[in-house]
């Protein structure tokens, strides 16, 4: 829904005595907002302040841009809470990374399985050592931190760049 950045009237959030009429109704104190945010924004006007708005409303005219000539905008996830959602996993990817800092492919298996997939250097992940590995990992994908590359049947993903330079870094 259309929003106001400064307030339309007198007593209004973030109301600015200095805009004349013209100037509050003008698109650049505008801002697009959905229903939830905009009732937020407006009953706890201390907390978002104008700069703030105008900092959203940049950022999404300039994503909105980028998509118009078809790119992706996607916000980044913080590892860091991933990490906290799977210490134990995260750091024996960090432990193998820095074994062989240039193998990227990773699989969840059995250890009750033997499994070559040729010269491809790889990861093992096994079930019996991390509670519902496959679920962990499917979150991991949702923060982008590995992407599937499921072959024969085989579960596997690839580290993304990002999360391999975070691990490399921590």
């Amino acid at each position: 829904m259309a929003a106001h950045i400064t307030a339309a009237s007198l007593g209004g959030p973030r109301f600015n005595d200095h805009l004349t009429n013209e100037g509050r109704r003008a698109v650049e104190n505008g801002i697009w907002l959905c229903q939830q945010c905009s009732r937020l924004v407006d009953a706890d006007d201390s907390a978002y302040d104008v700069a703030d708005l105008i900092e959203w409303k940049t950022f999404a005219e300039a994503a909105a841009a980028v998509e118009l000539r078809g790119y992706v905008v996607r916000k980044g996830r913080d590892f860091a809470a991933l990490e906290a959602k799977m210490p134990e996993l995260i750091e024996e990817m960090r432990t193998d990374l820095r074994s062989k800092p240039f193998t990227r492919e990773i699989i969840a298996l059995s250890k009750r399985v033997i499994y070559n997939p040729g010269p491809i250097p790889f990861f093992s992940y096994f079930h019996e050592d991390h509670d519902e590995l496959l679920a962990k990992l499917q979150i991991c994908e949702h923060y982008g931190a590995v992407y599937d590359v499921r072959r024969n049947d085989v579960p596997r993903w690839n580290l993304s760049e990002d999360f391999a330079e975070y691990l490399h870094g921590q």
